[in-house]
């Protein structure tokens, strides 16, 4: 028997147009960007209108404009994060130049120049002190960086593991998504709780588009680490750009290219002959598991266009190696005298007056008449359980060892474009294929489980002046599970 449903089609922030005419001071990070403001004074705290400020990124060459206001203050929104120079200049003063500092996913830099008269062929070097103080939101959240998503150990290499690192992170798990349901979870996986939050009012999104499982409070594709460039949960939001959840916003930020070409490569294999053996089992359980795939990221035009791809893929075969108990010939034949527990007889059902509680009568001895089997039912059970063997473990009469088998492919891939300092695009598709066989309780039938996930995200960011910007941002999430149990042929 099979189900088949498609879960979570979400459009992250809009379907339609955003256009933000607003003052510079009020234009915050957008939810996959970063933000940088201040204010451009003289040496004598004047406020320095009509300054021109430059933002470079380090890694691509690529170079944002903007203009100080009448009030002396700056913004650059939507920024992708990375590490950049910052500088500001205006006639009769000298070039004021940031060192370089990063911008992290969501953050609110505020950056405050004081410039020097001079000419503007001199320039100033200041050192990046305070350049990642987020002073002008209240939003509480947690970083975790590109070394940090790469270096730390992961079982399984999932990146939920780093999610209990965050402050007010319990690691708690209901029942409903303990398993992973949904997720196409690999390894060890964690939903915590945020803040006192159920681990089921987390909110998972990818480049600020939503990555959901809307059943069960999963993500939906599952994040390659190496295609992570970092990630922050968001526990206390004042923004209107985060909502759907009352407990931690998940945002995953996925890798762009650069001017140099970058790849990795990687196997991560684990076996029997590697793993400590368990003391309390007379037989090691045979085990085959390899993780192995590859990144390329660089770019297509310097300074310009870049692209991104990583690949993974997962196999893993072992043996269920479970001990249960199955019925014995006088089991089918109405003898349940072996059965520890008493076996009630169902149609002698009634109610007592007195308690308002329901009354059974036992069999005696455990022993069903046989003018109560159903003879079809016995038939059935003869022809497709399994006959008792001897396991030397009391009432467990059987051990299965049907294989099981998890394969697992997943890529990702993005592309950025730079039209002008105005107009800059990216999109990016990343899908996922789970397939999973093994046993449904006892040899002879089989479980399967296939879930089939794709995310496709994308952004187009138009600057009209520094005081005017719009963006156009489209996400799509769709969820395909397939589950059910068949007899072997």
């Amino acid at each position: 028997m099979k189900s088949q449903f498609t879960l979570g089609i979400g459009i992250a922030l809009a379907l339609g147009m955003a256009c933000l005419m607003v003052a510079p001071s009020h234009l915050w990070a957008q939810v996959s960007t970063a933000t940088v403001n201040g204010t451009v004074r003289d040496a004598t705290g004047a406020v320095v209108p009509e300054s021109d400020l430059v933002l470079q990124n380090v890694e691509t060459g690529v170079e944002r404009r903007s203009a100080s206001n009448s009030v002396g203050v700056y913004t650059f929104v939507s920024i992708t994060p990375g590490t950049y120079i910052l500088s500001a200049s205006k006639d009769g003063f000298r070039t004021s130049s940031l060192q370089p500092f990063t911008l992290a996913v969501n953050q609110t830099a505020t950056v405050d120049f004081a410039l020097e008269i001079g000419a503007v062929a001199e320039t100033v070097t200041v050192e990046a002190v305070g350049a990642e103080v987020q002073s002008s939101t209240a939003e509480l959240g947690s970083v975790m960086a590109e070394n940090q998503v790469v270096d730390l150990p992961l079982n399984g290499r999932n990146f939920t593991q780093l999610l209990t690192l965050t402050p007010g992170a319990s690691p708690i798990s209901t029942s409903q998504n303990a398993g992973g349901f949904g997720s196409s979870a690999i390894g060890e996986f964690a939903y915590p709780a945020m803040n006192g939050q159920s681990n089921r009012s987390n909110f998972f999104l990818t480049d600020g588009v939503i990555n959901h499982g809307s059943a069960v409070s999963t993500y939906a594709t599952p994040p390659i680490v190496d295609a992570i460039q970092e990630f922050k949960v968001q526990t206390h939001n004042d923004q209107a750009e985060f909502g759907q959840g009352t407990g931690g916003i998940v945002n995953v930020v996925t890798k762009s290219g650069t001017n140099q070409v970058h790849g990795t490569l990687w196997e991560f294999m684990r076996n029997d002959n590697f793993d400590a053996r368990n003391f309390f089992r007379r037989n090691v359980v045979p085990l085959s598991q390899n993780m192995y795939g590859a990144t390329v990221g660089g770019p297509a035009v310097r300074n310009k266009t870049f692209y991104f791809f990583a690949w993974q893929g997962f196999k893993r075969r072992t043996p269920a190696n479970r001990l249960y108990r199955v019925p014995t010939d006088a089991n089918l034949a109405g003898d349940h005298s072996d059965w520890p527990a008493q076996i009630y007889d169902p149609q002698s059902t009634r109610e007592d007056a007195a308690t308002g509680t329901f009354l059974r009568d036992p069999f005696a001895n455990n022993m069903i008449p046989q003018s109560r089997l159903d003879a079809g039912f016995v038939n059935y059970a003869q022809t497709t359980i399994p006959k008792p063997i001897a396991t030397g473990v009391a009432d467990r009469n059987q051990l299965d060892t049907t294989n099981s088998s998890v394969d697992q492919d997943e890529f990702n891939v993005r592309g950025d474009h730079n039209f002008s300092a105005q107009d800059m695009v990216w999109g990016r598709v990343s899908w996922s294929d789970l397939r999973q066989t093994g046993s449904a309780g006892r040899q002879g039938l089989g479980s399967l489980v296939n879930v089939r996930t794709l995310n496709l995200a994308g952004s187009w960011v138009h600057t009209f002046s520094p005081t005017s910007i719009l963006q156009f941002q489209f996400g799509r999430t769709l969820i395909n599970r397939d589950t059910g149990s068949e007899f072997a042929s």
